[in-house]
């Protein structure tokens, strides 16, 4: 066994505290890998110097270590790069090593020193002599580390080597107070005879310094006591640097000792500056048990940084901010005439062509405004037949719905034309500021702009001329083939209808008009298309696999995809989502193979009658032999579990299509999820998603489903806490006094913060001020995004609902939604940046709360075209089309846009 080498550093253990808490003036500046770097080499040389047996050297080296991993710790970028540390470092077990040898070190350097003083024939002086003797022969200076510092009266904080100092200075009269729980106290604490545990368990507010003493064990009390005869009283706790955030235990401990005790008006009250945690990285020596750390809790004191939504709470955007846009402000160059002249040119192009734009918007709300006029002069012609010819009823009630469009599509141009303005009145108070300041700009230039502006305009014209003739010779075409459907369905629907029905309908009374002050007779509807009762008692007898479903088809050749549905009674809502969930590629494609039905969960409450419906519907609007069928027998299965969907009522598509959703999720909820790990082990957001579907996910949940990480944020320790929910849809408000917004403004009013009063911080432990956020912890594969258009008006006594008719621009393609994605999230998952969305279906409501009509916009995956579902009608429309003021909720797929085989 070798023999450790003779001392040759110091007199005295405490010499050595000079020589390790040496650093470099600048480390704090350098970059934290050269500092790590540098961290590293310590430890190497330390544990060769600890295997040569030169115990000096070798604890040295490792408390230069210890004070480094503090600087290394505080440094800016520690939170990112921990991974990086940690491999250059090595983990918390390698560093509790590291601690038990500095403890061996100690031990036996300390006894080295005293046997070779003793052997001098040299007392060993007491720290408080030997520190004033070297005070006094200015050995060590100002600087010594060792030293005593005073601590001043305006001085609230001392360091770890302030108080190491003080602890071993016989002169200093101090009680340290330490706030940790009980449980952290007992595994590791000072070793220091004035030393008390205040639980932090007794720190919060309305406590004082008396009830303090009576709650604290009878061996604390005494020490506690200790408070009115000490000079000084130093409070700390895990980590606090600088001042400490209001209603934390030490800020609490600190006010009631500074205001609920009377018995130290004289005592200073100092805490130590990075608590605990400082201390036994620059002492391990001087704790007991100094490798024990606190146990990391999600919800304790400590956030990991990665869990950490918003670092900055002032980088959390607010609602207030959501539907405010900058003003258009360009860029002026004003270094050269030559710059100038280009500046116009730049200007005034677009600004010619707002104009052509503007032209364009009045031809084409002129146009409709005849349209409106022609289809309410035909609707009143129709009325005034007595008696009703057959099939004139469907006729009126497919000309109101047409008025409502068209008065939709009116309200949108008077939205278009109100920002055009807006932007040419920006264009003309630009144009006036630059003639102020005196820019000159070529006559000849202006002129030739001029005359390529009027040139485009006759070529728009022409072109929109053009399309206005094609337009008006299709919905000619379209109104006569309305009328033969119509007709056709009168004829096969009355088949169906019982005596009782019919003379119920032939004796009842017009209701009042809805559409308007004028009086005028409603027409009446058939409503009889609902199933029969022989028919429903059929499908409760016997097996949904085996029923021979009757979709009353109007037989006819049509494109895949392009039948219609029919309105079984006020059930336009129904069938707006029906046409929107057939043409979800992926969704069609499931229910198209035969398979699906082994994933059918018959053990339900719906049994597997709903996703076995919805298939059927869907299979026979893409076989492409009918012009329209009817949806009887989903429309009966439906109103078994929700009544308001069996009746003949206007209802929500929306509701309608929430529900549905779930109901399909539960009948196709069977897939058991892979689980790798316990619960425990997961990430929150994991966790959260297993215990909402149970541990059983379908195909719907793959689809459709998202999740939503809801932040709360204290504004006064910056605490969070973090819920997670699931969601088939977003739902968003719009702007209360606008006629236009983007779908941008819409998430940003649904996802950015919003003031929470009165939140109860688990780490203050009492209610404050706090910010709430939305993200999405996970993104759907389909997203449907639903606008809040309906509204309770305050203004109103009584109950009454309006709608918003706010147009919303939103992207037929390329929606981006990294911005809206949980930071944490994206930390553990890069791919979720990578989604793009493209819409393909929208659900329009047009007309208002008292009376309204759904249709849908869906694009064929076959024919990759728009076209419009409007009950049993089907027609191509342009893109450009999709976007109105009747959207009422948008459906987007991140998923791969593959054309649809032909075998089915």
């Amino acid at each position: 066994m070798s023999y450790p080498k003779q001392l040759h550093m110091a007199e005295h253990f405490e010499d050595l505290e000079k020589l390790y808490m040496k650093l470099p003036p600048d480390i704090k500046d350098r970059e934290l890998d050269i500092i790590c770097k540098s961290a590293r080499k310590l430890i190497e040389q330390s544990e060769r110097f600890y295997i040569n047996r030169d115990e000096e050297m070798a604890y040295i080296g490792y408390m230069k270590l210890m004070n480094l991993v503090q600087v290394i710790r505080k440094n800016k970028d520690y939170a990112r790069k921990k991974e990086t540390v940690t491999k250059l470092l090595g983990t918390q077990t390698e560093f509790n090593r590291i601690f038990e040898k500095l403890q061996k070190l100690k031990e036996s350097l300390e006894n080295r020193y005293k046997e070779r003083a003793r052997q001098k024939g040299l007392t060993t002086l007491p720290r408080a002599v030997d520190l004033e003797r070297e005070s006094n022969n200015g050995s060590l200076g100002g600087k010594d580390v060792g030293t005593i510092i005073p601590v001043s009266g305006h001085k609230q904080t001392v360091t770890a080597m302030e108080l190491h100092g003080m602890i071993n200075d016989c002169r200093i009269s101090m009680l340290i107070m330490d706030c940790r729980p009980v449980k952290d106290f007992d595994a590791s604490h000072l070793r220091y005879s004035f030393l008390v545990n205040v639980p932090e368990h007794l720190l919060v507010a309305g406590m004082t310094a008396g009830k303090i003493n009576h709650a604290l064990p009878p061996e604390s009390r005494t020490l506690w006591s200790n408070r009115m005869v000490k000079d000084q009283v130093i409070l700390m706790d895990w980590n606090t640097t600088g001042a400490p955030v209001k209603d934390t235990p030490i800020y609490i401990l600190n006010y009631i000792l500074c205001h609920y005790d009377q018995d130290i008006e004289d005592t200073k009250i100092t805490r130590l500056d990075g608590g605990y945690e400082s201390f036994v990285l620059h002492y391990p020596a001087s704790c007991l048990n100094p490798s024990y750390r606190p146990p990391m809790v999600v919800d304790g004191m400590g956030d990991n940084i990665d869990d950490i939504e918003y670092p900055n709470i002032s980088d959390i955007p607010m609602k207030e901010e959501s539907f405010t846009k900058p003003g258009f402000k360009p860029t002026i160059d004003r270094n050269s005439k030559m710059a100038a002249v280009s500046l116009y040119e730049a200007r005034n192009k677009p600004l010619e062509d707002i104009l052509v734009e503007h032209e364009q918007i009045l031809d084409k709300s002129k146009q409709n405004a005849l349209e409106i006029i022609n289809t309410e002069t035909e609707l009143k012609n129709l009325e005034k037949q007595q008696p009703l010819e057959p099939g004139v009823d469907e006729t009126q009630e497919s000309l109101l719905f047409e008025v409502m469009q068209l008065k939709d599509r009116q309200r949108d141009y008077e939205a278009e034309k109100a920002r055009i303005l807006e932007e040419e009145e920006s264009y003309k108070e630009m144009e006036k500021e630059q003639q102020e300041r005196g820019e000159q700009i070529s006559t000849e230039q202006a002129e030739q702009l001029e005359r390529e502006a009027y040139e485009r305009r006759l070529r728009d014209k022409e072109r929109e001329q053009r399309e206005l003739e094609e337009k008006c010779q299709r919905l000619a075409r379209e109104r006569e083939e309305k009328l033969a459907l119509a007709r056709e369905q009168k004829r096969h629907l009355k088949e169906n209808v019982p005596e009782t029905v019919k003379r119920a309908y032939s004796e009842e009374d017009q209701g009042p008009n809805t559409y308007g002050s004028n009086v005028m007779k409603l027409p009446l509807f058939d409503r009889s298309a609902k199933p029969l009762a022989d028919h429903n008692h059929n499908l409760r007898i016997r097996d949904l696999d085996v029923v021979q479903r009757d979709f009353a088809p109007v037989y006819g050749s049509v494109g895949r995809g392009l039948t219609g549905l029919k309105n079984l009674g006020n059930t336009c809502y129904m069938n707006s989502i029906l046409q929107c969930l057939s043409n979800t590629y992926f969704l069609n494609e499931f229910f198209h193979d035969p398979s699906f039905k082994m994933h059918l969960n018959r053990n339900n409450k719906t049994q597997g009658k709903i996703g076995e419906e919805v298939a059927a519907v869907i299979k026979a609007l893409w076989t492409g032999q009918y012009k329209c069928i009817a949806s009887k027998n989903l429309r009966y299965v439906v109103g078994q579990y929700e009544r308001q969907f069996g009746g003949i009522e206007q209802q929500d598509s929306h509701e309608f299509l929430t529900i549905l959703m779930d109901w399909l999720h539960s009948d196709l909820q069977t897939k058991q999820m892979q689980i790798s790990t316990s619960l425990d082990q997961m990430p929150p957001s994991e966790k959260a998603w297993i215990e909402h579907f149970k541990g059983k996910g379908s195909y719907i949940s793959e689809l459709f489903y998202g999740q939503i990480k809801s932040t709360v944020k204290c504004t006064r320790c910056h605490k969070e806490s973090a819920t997670y929910e699931s969601f088939s849809n977003l739902s968003l408000e719009l702007p209360q006094d606008s006629n236009i917004c983007y779908l941008e403004n819409c998430l940003d009013m649904y996802f950015n913060g919003e003031e929470v009063r009165g939140w109860h911080c688990p780490k203050c432990k009492s209610n404050q001020d706090a910010i709430k956020k939305l993200d999405i912890s996970r993104l759907p594969s389909i997203l449907v995004v639903h606008f809040k258009r309906f509204y309770a008006d305050p203004d109103t006594m009584s109950t009454v609902y309006r709608k918003k008719q706010t147009l919303v621009k939103f992207p037929l393609s390329e929606l981006n939604m990294t911005r809206y994605l949980a930071r944490t999230e994206v930390n553990r998952n890069k791919r979720l940046t990578t989604f793009r969305y493209h819409l393909y279906g929208v659900s329009n409501h047009y007309g208002s709360m008292e009376s309204g009509h759904y249709t849908a916009f869906c694009l064929n995956n076959i024919h990759q075209k728009w076209f419009k579902f409007d009950d049993y009608n089907v027609s191509s429309i342009d893109a450009s089309d999709v976007q109105a003021s009747a959207a009422y909720i948008l459906f987007y797929s991140c998923l791969p846009d593959r054309p649809q085989s032909d075998v089915r």
